[in-house]
C-alpha cells in the first residue's frame, strides 16, 4: 500500500465512523455503548448477506428483507466479551434494547429484526452509509496512480 493515500482513505473512514456514530446517536436516541451492541448483533446476524453470494443477491438491496428465521441469534456472552463489557451491563442493556423493539430475542440470544414497513428504524442509517459509501468510492477514484 506504499505510495497510496493510506491517511486520507483513514481519515475519511474515521470521519465516516464519527458521523455515523453522531447520526444514529441521535435518531435513536442511544448512547454509544448500546449502539455498539446493534452495531455488533446487526454484523452477526446479517453475515450471510455478506459471505454468500446467493444470499446477497437475494438480499442484499432494499427489495427483499433477510428473514428473521435465518438471522442466528447472539449470546450475552459473544457481546460482552466482544464489547469488553460487563455480563451484568450487557444483559440489562440487551433487555432494555429487546423493551424499545431494537433487538428480538431468540433461541440462545438475541438478532438484529428484519427492518420492513413501520418496523424499519434504519433506513435513513442505511442510505446515510450507502451516500458515504459513494463518496468513499469517489475519493478512491480521483486519487492518482
Amino acid at each position: 500500500m506504499a505510495g497510496e493515500a493510506t491517511r486520507y482513505i483513514s481519515s475519511f473512514i474515521i470521519e465516516l465512523l464519527s458521523d455515523f456514530t453522531c447520526f444514529a446517536t441521535a435518531k435513536l436516541d442511544l448512547d454509544p455503548t448500546d449502539l455498539a451492541i446493534i452495531c455488533l448483533v446487526a454484523a452477526e446476524s446479517t453475515r450471510e448477506i455478506r459471505k454468500d453470494p446467493y444470499v446477497a443477491r437475494q438480499f442484499g438491496g432494499e427489495k427483499q428483507v433477510f428473514p428473521d428465521i435465518e438471522r442466528p441469534p447472539v449470546s450475552v456472552k459473544f457481546i460482552h466479551t466482544r464489547l469488553g463489557l460487563s455480563r451484568e451491563t450487557t444483559r440489562r442493556r440487551v433487555a432494555e434494547l429487546v423493551g424499545r423493539g431494537l433487538l428480538k430475542r431468540g433461541k440462545g440470544g438475541v438478532y438484529f429484526p428484519a427492518q420492513t414497513g413501520d418496523d424499519d428504524y434504519t433506513l435513513e442509517i442505511r442510505n446515510y452509509l450507502v451516500r458515504k459509501f459513494d463518496a468513499l468510492i469517489a475519493v478512491r477514484d480521483s486519487l492518482p496512480g
